[in-house]
């Protein structure tokens, strides 16, 4: 008989935590639990009390073999009966003869004919009692007094473990619903502080010259105005652009970035206007250019300078109708787009050889902020090598540092590269330095290796000479005859040159991206090698 009640109560403890590991639902996992202890622990009554967080009262959150309990009868005092002291004491109590003892309320209104026992246990984890498991059995029914309380304190133990995780990933969902929410209201602040965003993000620098910069930028932030931005490549023309944009009325509006270099002539009026069905063979619908996307934003037509004449023409007319016609289209759309434009070359140069149209050029310089090459503002290095090893830190995870006399010696360098070559420098002597501080001697010149600044100045003095084109390229380009088809002439470089993109686009004049692009549109399979 002992053996086989101890089985019994083994398998309900299993089949308890069963119940309470597969679901999250309180209520129902800790009915369901009740369920089983009746079916079979000899439990005439069972009911669970929870604490309420809001009132601090002991609440009836599941009950059986009780066929009714009023709201006010559901409700208990933290210190109030039976119940009351147990959660309060945190120790259990059995009760031989509820009719014996002048501290049970007797709520539930039992058959008072009945000898009923009663078993009150916390339900606690850690130290923080979440309520009581109760049971009601018959006094015959008893097994032994300190086998159904050690069993009713292992059940109590499943279901505080239990609660305490519903509890724990209540608390997480929460948090992860405040972090959302925080960041939903960060995002709108973003978006809303204009004048925050991309504000002199990147245009690092107190000195004279870029101070000039900066109160050019102020000035155009309030206006529609075209600007020309003009400066080497490498200086933040971009970055410029950005700044003003995302300080105008139109910072809310897309910023569209148009390098007008490295799409190919035939393609540029169809990326920047559109197309329509059926403009051109492979056209299955339609295409919104790039001023359609920035419409009521900015656009920034980077490297101007270099756009095909057809295609300035067409320029012209937006500026001045403020209206694209698509490829292929009969019906101008009407755009709202500010423009921007940036160039590292002379376009006053480029109108006089007539490879730029003047009126193009008087449409788009109604502004122009010229950018100080790095080597004209040595001044302001410093600042910005902190600011670049800022971003390397986040970035990398790291906390890169440089002495004075690193700075000191990135000072000397006249970098032709602009920031762009700064940049590249340092990250190279970060990698240097692991994630201490970076020393000269991390620098790359520094330690006797040629970096472009010195192999510019060395070439001008004719110490070095330039690195010629390979003597094979010479002979292959020779191959390549401009009469074969464009699809041809493509294969036959990729072919010469190792289906290496770089040096076939070398052989025919091309940029890599250029070449790259062909390669999709003509569906050219790449061999690898």
């Amino acid at each position: 008989m002992n053996e086989n009640y101890y089985k019994t109560a083994l398998n309900t403890i299993y089949e308890i935590s069963v119940i309470l590991n597969s679901s999250n639902i309180i209520q129902h996992s800790l009915y369901r639990s009740l369920m089983q202890m009746a079916d079979t622990l000899s439990m005439e009554r069972g009911f669970i009390l929870l604490q309420d967080k809001n009132t601090s009262e002991l609440v009836v959150e599941a009950s059986i073999g009780i066929e009714y309990i009023s709201n006010e009868n559901k409700r208990y005092k933290a210190d109030e009966g039976v119940v009351g002291k147990v959660f309060k004491l945190g120790l259990p109590i059995l009760i031989p003869d509820i009719k014996q003892e002048p501290l049970f309320l007797n709520r539930l209104s039992r058959d008072e004919t009945e000898e009923i026992s009663f078993i009150a246990v916390p339900i606690n984890h850690q130290g923080q009692t979440y309520g009581v498991l109760a049971v009601d059995k018959v006094l015959s029914k008893m097994f032994s007094i300190t086998t159904d309380v050690d069993i009713l304190k292992m059940i109590a133990t499943l279901m505080a473990s239990f609660l305490h995780k519903v509890h724990y990933f209540e608390q997480e969902i929460e948090a992860m619903k405040e972090e959302k929410s925080q960041i939903e209201v960060e995002k709108l602040k973003l978006i809303g502080e204009v004048t925050n965003k991309y504000k002199f993000e990147g245009l690092v620098g107190s000195g004279r010259l870029m101070r000039k910069v900066m109160e050019k930028i102020n000035m155009v932030t309030g206006s529609d105005s075209a600007v020309l931005i003009r400066g080497e490549s490498g200086t933040g023309k971009e970055v410029v652009a950005k700044t003003i944009h995302y300080n105008s009325h139109r910072s809310k509006k897309p910023f569209i970035a148009v390098n007008c270099a490295a799409i190919p002539g035939e393609l540029i009026e169809s990326e920047l206007f559109g197309y329509s069905k059926g403009a051109f063979t492979g056209a299955t619908g339609e295409k919104k250019g790039k001023f359609e996307q920035a419409d009521g934003g900015t656009i920034f037509l980077d490297e101007i300078g270099d756009m095909p004449m057809e295609a300035q023409s067409k320029l012209l007319r937006v500026l001045q109708d403020k209206v694209v016609e698509k490829l292929g289209g009969t019906k101008p759309v009407k755009v709202d787009v500010r423009i921007l434009a940036a160039t590292n070359k002379n376009l006053e140069n480029a109108v006089q050889s007539g490879e730029f149209r003047l009126d193009l050029y008087y449409r788009l310089n109604v502004f122009a902020i010229y950018l100080p090459a790095l080597r004209k503002r040595k001044e302001d290095i410093p600042e910005i090598a902190i600011h670049i090893l800022r971003k390397l830190s986040e970035r990398y995870g790291k906390s890169f540092g440089i002495g004075k006399d690193a700075l000191t010696a990135l000072m000397g360098c006249n970098y032709p590269g602009n920031i762009r070559e700064l940049e590249n420098c340092l990250e190279r002597a970060a990698f240097e330095a692991g994630d201490g501080e970076i020393k000269p001697s991390d620098i790359s010149c520094m330690r006797g290796e040629m970096c472009l600044s010195h192999m510019m100045e060395e070439q001008l003095s004719g110490t070095i000479t330039p690195v010629p084109v390979l003597e094979e390229d010479e002979a292959d380009i020779e191959l390549i005859s401009a009469d074969m088809g464009e699809k041809e002439r493509l294969v036959l470089a990729l072919e010469k040159s190792g289906w290496v993109q770089a040096k076939a686009a070398r052989m025919l004049g091309m940029t890599v991206r250029q070449v790259n692009y062909r390669i999709k549109k003509l569906n050219i399979s790449v061999k690898k090698i």
